[in-house]
């Protein structure tokens, strides 16, 4: 058994051998009680590849142990069959379980790197660590024949920022996978490559979107005065997908030119997610004008384009547009009104705007009510009396959300109405309900819903019931 001491973080570590038993689980209690001050101790399950029943009682002996000493107990690198024996054992929740790629040495790491799950990790690990082993290790995988070692090499020396290498990235711009020119094509233009640049620009018509997306932004990142203009051409290509990649590499550059040519490309595109794409590239844009283009987008006839509209009003907190986008809360086309709701109650916050909701909320369709008592409770402007009564709705959506906005802004009445709710005839209220009474925590909530699951007969809700309260 491996120990290690920080003494600057006051962290234990505790490597457990592949051979583990009862032993070892004293032997780390001994550990805990030899350093008084520590504040964690990390047991390091690496090279554990099971465990048996009669150890799961030491672990939980452990566990009991730390927190009886105010310790704080982590498990890392619980392998799959360590995993299964706590989750069958109901345990899972009770540990806190990390990877920590400090107990792996080069040649191991580089077997997580193929893991889909950890490659991205293991990369930033490796970037953030990088010394002469690794510098060994990243030599091995550029000469390697697997494309996804290559690929992790190159990124781990971007994310390092290692510029010795910028002449051995450059020669994989050339590689026969697109996963290694993709990430090569992002490399240079963290490193600010200018001299690749015009290479970078054959692959924006390449047949692999992700090495196209990648030569976008990385001629984004390198782009000057002319790049606007060069990319230009691209948005009056028949390929969509080319078009689709012109306006993204515009948006990057941001510059007055891109604004200019995305403002008239949106006049005679006619592709509806291309509509949406642009939608969302324009309001990147800091022009006073972009307000007004996505307001007369949320009239087009694509639900599409009226959602990326009213997102991206909310994303530039477009609140000096809300009178505006208030006129169109009842209009006759009910998705535009449902849009516009949905833009209100995330830009409103004042008093008046509550107001003006709760005064059309019976004149409009079921769908823009449901948005509209949402609306309310994200306002946060207390209206609780007014949705209280919507608790009697017929409509299961309608008393659900009105549940959900009361427990925003009156916290006495939403946990009376959620106790209410506890006996509502649709499990999806019920299940709301639960979850209200579990956020706010009342005195005795654990007992109201161990006495609602005997009677519960939706599997969800008891199940929700049980995650709070354990098993009956």
């Amino acid at each position: 058994m491996d120990v290690l001491l920080d003494k600057e973080k006051k962290v234990l570590s505790i490597k457990f051998p592949q051979d583990i038993d009862v032993k070892d689980f004293k032997s780390a209690k001994e550990q805990i009680d030899k350093y008084p001050d520590i504040n964690e101790v990390k047991l390091d399950f690496k090279d554990v590849p099971y465990l048996q029943s009669k150890l799961i009682a030491e672990l939980i002996g452990i566990k009991k142990y730390s927190i009886s000493k105010n310790i704080k107990l982590t498990l890392t690198n619980v392998q799959e069959g360590v995993q299964q024996v706590l989750e069958i054992s109901n345990l899972l929740d009770h540990f806190s379980i990390k990877r920590d790629f400090g107990s792996y040495s080069p040649h191991e790491l580089s077997y997580l790197l193929l893991d889909p799950e950890m490659n991205d990790a293991v990369i930033e690990y490796i970037a953030s660590n990088f010394d002469e082993n690794y510098a060994e290790l990243l030599d091995q995988f550029f000469v390697s024949d697997d494309p996804v070692l290559i690929e992790s090499a190159i990124l781990i020396i971007g994310k390092s920022h290692n510029y010795e290498y910028v002449d051995r990235i450059k020669s994989f711009l050339d590689s026969p996978y697109p996963n290694v020119v993709r990430s090569s094509i992002l490399v240079l233009g963290w490193f600010g490559e200018d001299s690749c640049k015009e290479k970078i620009y054959e692959f924006l018509k390449d047949e692999h979107i992700d090495v196209a997306e990648a030569a976008a932004a990385t001629i984004a990142l390198l782009s000057d005065e002319n790049d606007s203009i060069a990319i230009k051409e691209y948005l009056s290509s028949s390929d969509e997908r080319l078009r689709k990649i012109a306006i993204q590499a515009l948006s990057l550059i941001n510059d007055d030119f891109a604004y200019k040519f995305l403002v008239e490309h949106l006049k005679i595109e006619r592709n509806e997610l291309l509509r949406v794409q642009l939608a969302k590239a324009i309001s990147y844009f800091n022009k006073p004008e972009v307000s007004d283009i996505l307001l007369g987008m949320l009239k087009e006839d694509s639900l599409k384009i009226r959602e990326a509209a009213a997102s991206s009003l909310i994303r530039i907190k477009a609140t000096d547009r809300v009178d505006q986008i208030m006129e169109l809360v009842d209009d006759k086309d009910v998705w535009v009104a449902y849009f516009a709701v949905k833009a209100i109650g995330s830009l409103c916050k004042e008093k008046r705007c509550s107001e003006q909701l709760e005064k059309i909320y019976p004149k409009v369709d079921t769908q823009v009510r449901i948005a509209i008592i949402e609306a309310l409770g994200n306002i946060g402007h207390d209206v609780s009396e007014f949705l209280f009564q919507l608790l009697e709705d017929p409509n299961e959506d309608i008393r659900k959300e009105a549940l959900n906005s009361i427990s925003r802004m009156n916290r006495e009445l939403a946990i009376e109405s959620a106790n209410n709710a506890l006996k509502d005839s649709s499990w999806v209220v019920r299940f709301k309900a639960v979850e209200i009474l579990e956020e706010l925590k009342p005195d005795g909530f654990k007992d109201t819903l161990k006495n609602c699951a005997k009677s519960e007969t939706n599997r969800y809700v008891k199940e929700k019931i049980f995650s709070i309260v354990g098993e009956l």
